[in-house]
Order: structure tokens, then C-alpha cells, then sequence
């Protein structure tokens, strides 16, 4: 029986605090690409520094999805080049490293359904040591709970609304086990608000789902893609988290046009709040600092406020 690991975790003793994950995304280069960037390296060098008790990563681990289509010997080095930088460290760090596909390694569009394979193969065989919760599909959707913590993943990488399979895995996992929980994240590739220019339309752009996020009291909804660190509180107090890219480019954010360093984020869940902040390229030694984020984010779903300091947990 797979010992699963999730998106949740109360960090045991860790450095940093007594709960606190570690957030990385968009990692890949160029288009085919089985190498990485320096600052992928110098960023897992500082995490292993760090010692979360977990690490998640919110896609595109590896850099596919264009045209002509890789071929299987391809992507298998690519997935050995990601392995190398990123995830042998980690685990010979006893660090657990959790996912969810992104565009460029899983995506759910057909004409890529190799590499959507590929990615479910790799996270098939290299399973985290944290236990995933009955009725989870490793590594497309999962569910899992670590003491009082609730941490939900669904394979968002398609924009616009969420197919009702998916809706329903989501409201299914949060109502079964959301109850019990003391703090609920959910993750997935896409974020629900246009945070960046360039990528306005490639959203969940979903009422439904925020409306069954905000029902079920999550807390925290974690995203990549749009290669800018974020953090804002919707109108019901939820914290969305735009993590920032490793890989690629940084991008500009829509609502004010500024533009940010390369980072990884580290999430702590301490004292009924939770609090967000984000690590920055180059060293990874500075706090990417709230003045390089926009005031507010406005998209189809409502407004985010920035985040500029601990929130509480919701009820």
C-alpha cells in the first residue's frame, strides 16, 4: 500500500517555524530543455538550508507542451534533468517534495497526452512520505491531512471553468474531510485571478468553485503559472498565493505593470494565522518586500487586496 504524500503538513521541528511549506514553480527553460537554470540549484540549496518540513511544486517542472511534440526519449531525459536539480536533493535532504501538473509537464489538453503520461509515470514511481487521504488519485488530484492540516490538489491546467469531474473531487475531499480540519490549502497550476499581463485569460475563471472554496472555509488557494509572487485576501478573507517562477521569465503584474526577481515562497501556519513571504534571486537571501506587489488585483471573480502581514485563519 503507496504511503502517498499530500499538500498539507505540520512541519516537526523545522528551523523556520513550527509549520511552514516551501513553494516552488515554473522551474523550466527553453522549450525541450533537460538542464536548468543556476538559480533553480542556488534556490533548492537555500530550501535544504531552511529545512520546511515540506515542499510543494505548483508545475511545470519540466518545459514541454509546443509544437513539434517531444518524443518519449525526450521528455525521460528531461524528467532525469528535473530529478537531478531538483528532486534527488530534496529527498536525499529528507525533505518531501509534493506536486501538481502544470501546462508544460501535465497538460490536460489531448494532443498532449504523452507527456501528460510522462508526468503521471515519474510521480508514480518517486511517491513523498506523507500519507494521502482515501479516495486521492496520485499525482493528478489528492487530498491529504497531517495532524490538524487539510491540504487539497486538483489538476487545474486548462483555463476557464473547471470540468464537474474535478468540481466534484474538489467538494467531495473538502466535505469529507474538511470538518476535522484546523487550516484547509488547496493548490493547483492556474490561478484564479489575472495577476500578470499577457496572461489575463488563462485563469480559472470559475464561481462556482470559489463560491465551494469559500463554503468549505479554505484558507489558503496556492497557484504558479504567472511567474510573480503574490498574495492577497479575496472578499471573504481567503488568501490567494501566486507563487514565483525559478525558470523562464519573470513577468509583469497586470495591475501595475512592475516586475519582480525570480523567488520561491515559504508559507507558516503558527498561532491561528497564517503568514506568507517570498525568498528572491539572486541568493535567495532577501524577502521579495510587499511595495513590489501591486495594492490590489482586480479580475472577473472580485478584487484581491494585498496580503501585508499575518491573516488570521478563517472559521
Amino acid at each position: 500500500m503507496l504511503r502517498l504524500a499530500g499538500l498539507l503538513l505540520l512541519l516537526f521541528s523545522a528551523p523556520l517555524a513550527a509549520q511552514t511549506i516551501a513553494f516552488i514553480s515554473d522551474l523550466n527553460g527553453r522549450y525541450g530543455s533537460t538542464s536548468y537554470d543556476g538559480r533553480v540549484t542556488d534556490a533548492i540549496d537555500t530550501i535544504v538550508k531552511l529545512q520546511p518540513g515540506l515542499v510543494i511544486c505548483g508545475g511545470d517542472m519540466v518545459a514541454g507542451q509546443k509544437q513539434p511534440k517531444l518524443d518519449r526519449d525526450r521528455l525521460e531525459q528531461m524528467w532525469r534533468g528535473f530529478n537531478q536539480t531538483v528532486a534527488d536533493p530534496l529527498r536525499q535532504a529528507g525533505i518531501p517534495l509534493a506536486v501538481t501538473a502544470g501546462n508544460h509537464d501535465g497538460s490536460a489538453f489531448p494532443e498532449f497526452a504523452l507527456e501528460r503520461q510522462q508526468f503521471e509515470l515519474q510521480w508514480r514511481g518517486r511517491v513523498p512520505e506523507i500519507d494521502i487521504l482515501p479516495g486521492s488519485e496520485w499525482p493528478r488530484r489528492y487530498a491529504a491531512r497531517i495532524s490538524t492540516v487539510l491540504l487539497v490538489a486538483f489538476d487545474g491546467t486548462l483555463p476557464g471553468r473547471l470540468t464537474d469531474t474535478e468540481r466534484l473531487f474538489v467538494e467531495k475531499m473538502l466535505k469529507q474531510y474538511g470538518s476535522s480540519a484546523t487550516a484547509t490549502i488547496v493548490l493547483s497550476h492556474l490561478p484564479m485571478w489575472p495577476l500578470t499581463r499577457g496572461r489575463e485569460h488563462e485563469i480559472i475563471d470559475d464561481p462556482d468553485l470559489l463560491a465551494l472554496l469559500h463554503r468549505s472555509g479554505v484558507d489558503v488557494y496556492a497557484s504558479g503559472h504567472h511567474h510573480a509572487f503574490f498574495a492577497g485576501t479575496d472578499g471573504a478573507g481567503m488568501v490567494h498565493l501566486g507563487i514565483g517562477a525559478l525558470g523562464g521569465n519573470a513577468r509583469a503584474f497586470s495591475g501595475n505593470g512592475s516586475r519582480q526577481p525570480f523567488s520561491f515562497a515559504l508559507l507558516t501556519l503558527e498561532d491561528g494565522e497564517v503568514s506568507v513571504t517570498s525568498r528572491a534571486a539572486p541568493g535567495f537571501q532577501q524577502q521579495v518586500t510587499p511595495s513590489q506587489m501591486p495594492i490590489t488585483i482586480t479580475g472577473p471573480l472580485g478584487t484581491l487586496r494585498r496580503v501585508d502581514g499575518p491573516v488570521p485563519l478563517l472559521p
